[in-house]
């Protein structure tokens, strides 16, 4: 529980930081989408931006997790699935 609590708190900071980074470069309004102009709201750009930021921060930090365990953890963790 505490390795989800901390992969989430830092990849919500690592998400928000990235979001403030790239709608300070690019204008909500002036996204294209797969060639088409994206026509949601500027509220809900900078929401799906922050989620997508967010998504992509934390699959990063999962995956720092999963490449820390050492090999008990793991075959641990397999043992008890079954």
């Amino acid at each position: 529980m505490k390795r989800w609590v901390v992969m989430l708190w830092a990849s919500f900071l690592a998400g928000g930081l990235g979001e403030v980074l790239f709608f300070t470069v690019i204008d909500p309004g002036q996204l294209y989408f797969f060639g088409h102009e994206v026509e949601l709201g500027a509220l809900a750009t900078y929401s799906l931006g922050f989620l997508f930021f967010w998504l992509l921060a934390l699959a990063s930090s999962a995956l720092s997790f999963f490449l820390l365990m050492d090999e008990e953890e793991v075959n641990h963790d397999a043992v008890a699935r079954r």
